[in-house]
């Protein structure tokens, strides 16, 4: 509700109230509009701990803003280590903005729907680099459609994945690359499978490896996360052990006689990373395990249920289902699945339907006839140096921008064609001749990177939740490095500023009366009373409980204090009780009753109430000492860059707040 109320206040602003000031710290006006973006976004924040009005919250806006000043006076936004923090900042701020948000939203729910369903296919393919020529492209190609006619007319698949496919892994297979889920495969290749129906061949698919034939073989329920438990015994090739078979079936009729897994697992299992955990191994997932071994607990139906006994390379195995987890809501998913659509491919899909959505805004034009002709010049060899006509043309708002001319198109075509020459490790030297088709290929990128850095640039003046994140991000790493100068280091590293706080304000830093000793409790009334007879004669406190508990242990509890002051905050009864019969002034006190028992207290030391030493009250002095030095820092403040609050409009926000 609340985030309700403030979205619709910062639209009410931005209709009506975005070109008032609010107030001025110095010269410089802060919107209406700002500061309900500001107090809408922080207002809740320590809420429970330490709230604040409305109008103290103005209150800190202007003293911060009053920071922002100073440093800004000083130069401090112009420091390259400022410059490069927050340019950092900047860049990762921006990349949410610079995307199709409904496309995003797309490719999480899809990945996420997707996760439901684990995927078994088999693929033929050919491999063909990213950066190949057209010539190249198109052979494959051919070749890839020459073996898809030879399967539409019934030719095995798994025959020609072993004889054809580049893929040695699978090859050997007929193609198979067993089960796979979402993020295991490369997006292309995952959106064919995913979208295919059982046993349907598809493609050709283009991939950053090259071109794939795929065949849907399964498609099952996904196997999310499992927790099992198993007896291992070891057999294999390399160290074969006859006996492993029998025994394992002698176990297994152990289990189903009664006998507990755990207590099998410790005296006969072989596997000796898990022998301390019961045989438990960590939570996996789908190919994380042997295949055998996978297959084996996942076909559990509930906890505790046991496999029987199967092989793998390992051994022979006994498991026991411990948990399973199923896939989680979508809403614990959600963040999870953002990071990982960050750093994947599929990413892509959200930029580019911001590029055309930015190819309409901005009215993207192509002058074709320009274009042919730097074309045909590349073709030849020939030289681009006197063609200044646009390329491409698009609304800037930038100086000198909205461009793409002959001479930049050329010289980035020649360019990427030196690169895609010397990745190849071909002679890439004095390259004057770049083929049609290789130059085109770099204008597409060179018009994205260009409306990209006009997005970019409109951005603050058009966006402005943008803006105030950005600005909210600029004045807070300033308002930190300046505070921290000026006052957190300046009052915890400065020693002999400190010490001279310290001896000014000295009265401040006092002991009220401390006591030493300890408080025994009982609910023998027999036992408090010797207890209480035996401190008095000035046996040792820990003689008399030692010697009370002699023959029953829990006959008496003690707790010890040391030092515990008169008037601290947050005494327990216990601590109440030790303070105040300290405070008497005698050294025993008890019996007394209890909690349902009684207690007996023992007071080995008074220390009477005085001065405390720099040392034991560092911490409080430091923070004394910054409050003081904050407080004559805003006073300061206050006077070189005055604030003034237009009461008017404060009154008309205020009684939406």
């Amino acid at each position: 509700m609340k985030k309700t109320l403030y979205t619709l206040l910062f639209i009410a602003a931005g209709m009506q109230l975005s070109a008032q000031t609010l107030f001025t710290v110095g010269e410089k006006p802060i919107s209406v509009q700002e500061f309900l973006y500001v107090y809408g976004k922080n207002k809740d924040i320590g809420n429970q701990i330490d709230p604040k009005t409305p109008e103290e919250y103005l209150g800190l806006y202007m003293a911060f803003k009053q920071k922002v000043a100073e440093a800004e006076a000083l130069g401090r936004d112009t420091l390259p280590a400022f410059l490069t923090e927050y340019n950092t900042y900047y860049r990762q701020l921006l990349k949410p903005y610079l995307t199709d948000k409904m496309v995003d939203e797309g490719i999480v729910k899809e990945a996420y729907a997707r996760m439901g369903t684990d995927i078994r296919a088999a693929h033929i393919m050919l491999d063909l680099p990213e950066n190949a020529l057209p010539e190249d492209t198109a052979k494959v190609f051919k070749q890839i459609m020459a073996i898809r006619d030879r399967l539409h007319r019934g030719e095995s698949f798994e025959t020609i994945a072993r004889q054809q496919s580049s893929d040695n892994y699978s090859a050997v297979n007929g193609g198979d690359l067993g089960y796979f889920n979402v993020f295991n495969m490369v997006y292309p290749f995952e959106s064919a499978c995913y979208k295919a129906e059982m046993g349907q061949l598809v493609g050709p698919v283009r991939t950053q490896y090259g071109y794939h034939l795929i065949k849907v073989l399964d498609k099952r329920p996904a196997r999310y996360r499992m927790t099992a438990a198993h007896i291992l015994i070891l057999d294999t090739e390399e160290r074969p052990n006859l006996d492993a078979a029998k025994k394992i079936q002698d176990l297994y009729q152990s289990l189903v006689d009664g006998e507990d897994f755990n207590t099998l697992v410790r005296k006969h299992s072989e596997d000796q990373s898990s022998l301390s955990r019961g045989g438990q191994l960590p939570a996996f997932g789908l190919n994380q395990m042997l295949p055998e071994f996978e297959d084996a607990a996942f076909a559990l139906g509930a906890d505790g249920d046991l496999s029987a006994p199967f092989q793998t390379k390992l051994g022979w195995h006994i498991v026991q289902r411990v948990s399973f987890e199923a896939l989680p809501a979508f809403e614990r998913m959600q963040g999870e699945l953002t990071g990982k659509i960050r750093r994947d491919e599929r990413s892509n899909a959200s930029k580019q339907a911001f590029l055309a959505r930015l190819q309409g805004d901005y009215q993207v034009q192509t002058d074709q006839a320009a274009l042919n002709q730097v074309l045909k010049a590349l073709e030849k060899g020939k030289s681009t140096d006197k063609m200044t006509k646009p390329v491409v043309t698009f609304e800037s708002k930038r100086a000198g921008a909205g461009m793409i001319t002959q001479q930049e198109f050329a010289a980035r075509a020649v360019d990427a064609e030196t690169r895609r020459r010397e990745s190849l490790n071909e002679r890439a030297e004095n390259i004057k001749k770049v083929s049609p088709a290789q130059a085109y290929a770099v204008l597409q990128p060179m018009m994205e990177a260009a409306l990209m850095a006009e997005a970019e640039f409109r951005l603050p003046t058009e966006n402005a939740s943008f803006r105030f994140l950005a600005q909210e991000y600029r004045e807070g790493i300033l308002v930190f490095d300046l505070t921290r100068e000026r006052v957190w280091d300046a009052a915890s590293q400065d020693s002999a500023q400190l010490a001279n706080y310290f001896v000014a304000f000295q009265d401040q830093y006092q002991w009220n009366e401390r006591f030493t000793g300890s408080v025994f409790t009982t609910s023998n009334e027999k036992v408090a009373k010797k207890a209480s007879d035996q401190l008095r004669r000035g046996v040792p406190a820990e003689k008399v409980l030692r010697v009370l508990n002699s023959k029953d242990p829990l006959a008496m509890a003690a707790q010890d204090y040391n030092h515990l002051e008169a008037g601290a905050v947050n005494l327990n009864a216990k601590q109440s009780l030790f303070v105040t019969s300290g405070q008497s002034h005698e050294k025993v006190i008890g019996p007394v009753a209890y909690e349902g028992g009684f207690a007996v207290v023992y007071v080995s030391e008074a220390q009477a109430a005085g001065p405390k030493t720099l040392q034991e009250c560092r911490g409080q002095v430091i923070t004394d000492l910054q409050k003081a030095l904050e407080d004559q820092w805003l006073d300061y403040l206050g006077h070189t860059y005055p604030a003034d609050v237009d009461h008017s409009v404060w009154m008309n926000i205020q009684k939406e707040l």
